[in-house]
């Protein structure tokens, strides 16, 4: 089963938001909004395969088929709750695969920086040619030197600018992971192995919010075709912030997830 941790909420709450990580990355990620968060809904906290405090087997292919089945098990043990979901980039495309293929049902989906992957087949192709390639960097050069380069993709530019203590904690999160099971991530639910779900995700019926920057261009354009495809959906853009919106505009963050929750609980 995958590591979790289950974070009791200081109301009475019914609700439970389980929050997925994003690539390189572990369930630490959100240790800074536990407190806001705690004030609406209980939080679980899942280290995904190869991250963290994971224990998967590495003999075992961990592909979305199997992703979502160790998230089941995981939300077995938390039926009685109302089951909201929450994932950023690696971490949402999971949650939008759980949508349309979990077990349990959920009340609402909250997707932050991510995309239901590429509908292409050759420039899926392609991706997974990326994959393959930062993968044998990881298990060969090591993570340093792969830290080092993801760092320094365009994607994260806007982290340039976060405060030192932050970018500390994030590079020292990064360098706390192991090379060989970040590439066997990479390698079996990086972005070109997710099975587009572009011709899917308009059967998804739940309240659904879409969170990306503004600086973040790529991801605004999916989050506003996401938007179009998924009926009942929301897209919240976050003013001069890219990827990292959590890290970016915790405040922000925090503000409009409690109040998408509080809003639908109401309704």
């Amino acid at each position: 089963m995958l590591h979790y941790n289950f974070h009791q909420s200081n109301q009475d709450a019914t609700q439970l938001l389980i929050l997925l990580h994003g690539f390189i990355s572990d369930s630490r990620t959100y240790n800074n909004h536990l407190e806001a968060l705690l004030k609406e809904t209980n939080v679980l906290t899942i280290d995904l395969p190869g991250h963290g405090q994971d224990t998967t087997s590495m003999d075992i292919t961990w592909d979305f088929p199997f992703l979502t089945k160790e998230i089941d098990e995981v939300l077995a043990l938390y039926k009685e709750y109302q089951l909201n979901l929450l994932g950023y980039s690696m971490g949402g495309r999971i949650a939008l695969y759980y949508a349309l293929h979990g077990e349990h049902k959920l009340q609402h989906i909250i997707l932050e920086s991510t995309s239901p992957g590429i509908a292409k087949e050759e420039e899926r192709v392609e991706r997974q040619q990326v994959d393959a390639a930062r993968g044998k960097v990881l298990d060969i050069a090591g993570l340093e030197i792969f830290v080092n380069d993801w760092e320094k993709l365009p994607l994260f530019y806007t982290q340039y600018d976060l405060d030192k203590d932050k970018k500390k904690a994030i590079r020292e999160m990064r360098m706390s992971q192991q090379p060989h099971k970040l590439a066997k991530a990479l390698r079996e639910y990086g972005t070109g192995h997710m099975p587009s779900l572009w011709n899917e995700i308009q059967d998804i019926q739940v309240p659904c919010l879409i969170l990306a920057g503004e600086l973040d261009k790529k991801f605004v354009k999916t989050a506003q075709a996401m938007a179009k495809e998924i009926s009942n959906s929301h897209v919240h853009i976050f003013s001069e912030v890219g990827h990292t919106i959590h890290v970016e505009d915790e405040a922000e963050f925090d503000t409009i997830v409690v109040g998408f929750l509080k809003e639908e609980q109401n309704e």
